[in-house]
Parts: structure tokens; C-alpha cells; sequence
């Protein structure tokens, strides 16, 4: 039985060995291969699991590093909040790592002789790891807004909650990525209330340009903006709309302490009877006093009609 066996067996072999030659799980002669639970891989300077392309990250987590604990400790990097900038970060805060981030914004906006002032705070947004790159988050802030020969509003937002997967590393073109998916409860005050749950979606990607330099944005919507005081039209309940974003972005370290960015970013309704489109310029600093506290400061301005004609705002983040 053995000897009828070796011919049909010489035969899978030499294809397997062709197409480990020539596909994306190569190996080297100086490799050897083995079976483990995450496929073949060999004994070499590289796995073959390494060379198989990009990974989807958070379905590593889910299938291999929620039995076999950590890959990493997130305490040997600084901390990267998602604040001030529009663009959030491909970053998740890591397994077991709690983080809160909050601060003040300041807008200012003259439209057609209406002068209106508002004012943004906590801007609170806890996050908490499952795993290296999946994060569950919650967000809450208040707000006010001041309008000339117009009667006052403020109340709070629709409470935000939020699950944030790293999708990918970044490998050549393919880039550090990040998915986050938006729900709402419609907890708010009457003034900014949707009065309804509502859902949207942001992908944010990026890619090390230099030791010290990154580009990066990020492209989603949310419906009815998520609640966003300076998004939602007077009467918030009355017209369903969706309001769409773009962003693009580049960070600078300038001191080990000390980092920066400037951005663009645009804002898009779909749906109302009167859609607006705002866009943005904004530059903002971080000041690292700790590898686990930071301190921001940013400000920004409109570039379309509809757009604030200037914000604002300061912050930080504290990882424990």
C-alpha cells in the first residue's frame, strides 16, 4: 500500500512546492516549515505568516491573543489620545489600558450680522482596551451658544458610545488603520437631542513618512452628524439627514516632549432641504508632561460660508 501511495504523494508535494515558491507564503532554503494554530510557518528570520501580506489586526486579537494574553505593553509608548485634532488616531489604547481625555473649545461665528459665540466642555471621552487592538469608548460633553437678539441654548449632547478595531499595520502603500463604529443614545438636552438612536462609522488611516513625520486623515458619516451641536439644523428632529467627513492631516515632532499638526478637514450634509458644507484649517500643539499626561491647545477657521469663522480649545489626556 505504502509504495502505490509515493507516487500520488510526490506528486501534491511538488505542487505544494511550486506554489510555495512563487506565492505570497514563500520561504527561504534556510527555512524550515511547521504547523502551529496560526498556519504554516517557518523557522527563519521570517514567518511565513509574517510575509502572507497585512493582517486584519483586531481578528488576530480575537482568534489568538484573547487566549494568549498580550503582545505588547502599550506603557513603552507615550500616549496618544484623540484629541484636538479632527482626525482621530490609528491607535487603540491597549489591552487592559483605561484612558480619559477632556477640555474646553471656544467658536466664534459672524453670519450675515449674526454674531454667535458657543462654548464646548467636558468633552469628556473615556476608553478602555479589551484587547491590544480593540477598544470600547464613551463620550459626553455640554454645550451653550449665544446668539445675538436670539434667546440662549445650551443642554448636553446625545451620549456617544463608540468600538474602536485596528484594522491594519502599515506595510509599503497599505497604511496604519484604524475602524470606529458610532452609536448614539438620545440622552441629550432638548436643544441638541436627535431624539432618536442614530449610527455612522469613521476610517482612519495614516503612514510614517520620515522618523519624525506622519500623513494621515480619515473618510466616514454619521446620521443626523451624531448629535454635533454645530451640525444638527435648528429643529434637529424634523429633517433626516447624513452628514458625511473628510480629513487629511500631517504630524511633526518637534521636541521628544513636544508635537504638532496642521489639517484640513471637511464636513458634508446629504438630505436637507438646505445642505451646508463646511470645511476647516486648524493647527494644534501637544505638550507631553508625562509618558502617561498631555496637555493641547489648538485653534482653527472656517473656509466656506457655513463653516465657524474661528474656534479654539484646549485639553489633554491621562492613560492609568
Amino acid at each position: 500500500m505504502a509504495s502505490r501511495m509515493m507516487p500520488q504523494n510526490k506528486v501534491i508535494w511538488a505542487i505544494l512546492a511550486v506554489f510555495a515558491a512563487s506565492g505570497p507564503f514563500s520561504v527561504s532554503a534556510q527555512d524550515s516549515i511547521s504547523i502551529s494554530d496560526q498556519g504554516v510557518v517557518g523557522s527563519g528570520e521570517a514567518s511565513a505568516a509574517e510575509n502572507s501580506g497585512p493582517r486584519i489586526k483586531f481578528l488576530d486579537d480575537l482568534f489568538y491573543l484573547g487566549r494568549n494574553g498580550s503582545s505588547h505593553d502599550p506603557y513603552e509608548e507615550r500616549i496618544e489620545t484623540e484629541r484636538h485634532d479632527f482626525t482621530q488616531s490609528t491607535k487603540t489604547v491597549g489591552r487592559h489600558v483605561a484612558q480619559i481625555e477632556g477640555g474646553y473649545t471656544y467658536f466664534y461665528s459672524d453670519l450675515e450680522e449674526e454674531v454667535e459665540h458657543s462654548h464646548t466642555t467636558p468633552e469628556m471621552l473615556l476608553r478602555f482596551g479589551l484587547t491590544d487592538d480593540i477598544e470600547v469608548r464613551a463620550r459626553w460633553t455640554y454645550a451653550w451658544s449665544f446668539v445675538q437678539e436670539v434667546e440662549n441654548i445650551d443642554g448636553a449632547e446625545d451620549l456617544r458610545f463608540s468600538v474602536k478595531l485596528r484594522t491594519t499595520d502599515q506595510d509599503g502603500l497599505i497604511p496604519e488603520s484604524a475602524t470606529e463604529l458610532r452609536f448614539t443614545a438620545p440622552t441629550g438636552g432638548d436643544a441638541f437631542s436627535t431624539k432618536r438612536d442614530e449610527f455612522g462609522m469613521d476610517y482612519i488611516y495614516g503612514w510614517h513618512i520620515s522618523e519624525r513625520s506622519e500623513i494621515y486623515g480619515s473618510t466616514g458619516f454619521g446620521t443626523q452628524a451624531l448629535g454635533d451641536f454645530g451640525l444638527v439644523p435648528e429643529e434637529p428632529a424634523a429633517d433626516r439627514f447624513t452628514a458625511w467627513h473628510q480629513s487629511a492631516a500631517v504630524g511633526t515632532e518637534l521636541t521628544e516632549r513636544m508635537s504638532m499638526y496642521n489639517e484640513l478637514y471637511g464636513i458634508f450634509s446629504y438630505g436637507l432641504e438646505k445642505n451646508y458644507a463646511e470645511a476647516y484649517y486648524n493647527i494644534g500643539v501637544d505638550y507631553y508632561l508625562t509618558d502617561n499626561l498631555v496637555a493641547d491647545i489648538r485653534a482653527g477657521v472656517g473656509l466656506t460660508p457655513d463653516s465657524d469663522d474661528f474656534f479654539g480649545g484646549v485639553g489633554g489626556g491621562y492613560r492609568f
